[in-house]
């Protein structure tokens, strides 16, 4: 299973896709090849195998992958389908494993295996919807740490993990223990929400961010990354071909009333509100955007009470919103407790 040594510069992006075929597109750059790895001559090959899950038997089939040519300065591409697939979602954390050559001629210039997952995510209305189904997720703020996972699995809770801004000297220690504990909420089912600039609240640069964003994108457990309130050039972060399989939100602070709208790429506003406290009342209003409510709990004893957190979040809210509203169609698309 996709060990954190695996070739990561193996990057899957899903192409079209329904109940019977899948369009998986691999983007192939390792980097000890250097330079040798960009070029008009470059061949890619390959086979996707699988699906393969850690809560369910599966009959895995072989798929082959055709090279799609290479554009001068751009890596190489390989795509292949998949017929009848099996999609990630924690209920079913479906992977294939992706095997991979890049030749040039006769010469073998890199050679790797990933596993990979497919996954249909994205906004329908103001809710978020995974696998053609509303997605509600209950967010739990833990460590970057593989051994908590399995305990947020039995709670049906996602793991909420700050990240750094880039820049800070602690991010490449913090980088390798999260993509480790990603690797695992892959094979064993945990959606993750990815903090940016968690602990400083500072805003983000977009200029060394995304090789971080392409990383995380290749996980199928990552689904949202939310970037600090006051980020600038949200959408040159959040741009490219990564869209549809990973949600941005902006961090905003709900005791003030909703701000304008934000750049083109945010998919939504993580609304944050203090301990036992409710939002703004212009909050009640039907929002443009599907919102996510996180509260801050200090020494909160364990992650089943803090999975509590999220419900007791979800009643008061019910509660708030003024009698002539609950029957408008929407929702808070989710809960965090950070």
């Amino acid at each position: 299973m996709n060990e954190p040594s695996s070739a990561t510069w193996i990057r899957p992006l899903l192409g079209r896709a329904d109940d019977m075929r899948a369009e998986v597109w691999l983007r192939c750059t390792p980097p000890a090849a250097g330079a040798a790895a960009i070029g008009p001559l470059l061949v890619v090959s390959g086979t996707l195998v699988g699906p393969e899950c850690s809560t369910a038997a599966t009959l895995p089939t072989t798929v082959s992958l055709v090279d799609q040519g290479t554009v001068e300065g751009q890596p190489p591409l390989a795509r292949g389908v998949c017929t009848e697939p099996g999609f990630w979602t924690p209920e079913l954390p479906n992977l294939y494993r992706a095997e991979v050559t890049l030749r040039r001629g006769d010469d073998v210039v890199a050679s790797g295996r990933r596993m990979i997952g497919l996954r249909r995510l994205g906004v329908k209305g103001r809710s978020l919807s995974l696998d053609g189904r509303r997605y509600v997720p209950r967010g739990v703020a833990c460590q970057a740490d593989p051994a908590r996972l399995d305990e947020l699995r039995q709670l049906s809770a996602v793991a909420v993990v700050g990240f750094p801004t880039v820049a800070d000297p602690a991010a490449k220690s913090s980088a390798v223990s999260l993509d480790a504990m990603l690797t695992t909420a892959d094979r064993i089912g945990v959606a993750v929400v990815i903090r940016l600039g968690a602990s400083t609240g500072a805003a983000v640069d977009p200029s060394i961010l995304q090789e971080r964003l392409e990383a995380w994108a290749a996980h199928p457990s990552v689904f949202l990354v939310t970037l600090p309130s006051g980020s600038a050039g949200v959408a040159a972060i959040t741009g490219g071909p990564r869209r549809g399989t990973m949600l941005f939100g902006l961090e905003v602070d709900g005791l003030d009333p909703p701000p304008p709208l934000p750049d083109r790429g945010v998919d939504l506003l993580v609304v944050r509100l203090p301990e036992h406290g409710l939002p703004h009342g212009a909050w009640q209003q039907t929002p443009p955007l599907p919102l996510v409510a996180a509260i801050k709990e200090i020494d909160l004893p364990s992650a089943a009470v803090a999975r509590g957190a999220c419900d007791r979040l979800q009643a008061s809210l019910a509660a708030w919103a003024r009698p002539e509203l609950r029957n408008q169609p929407w929702d808070w698309a989710g809960y965090l407790v950070t």
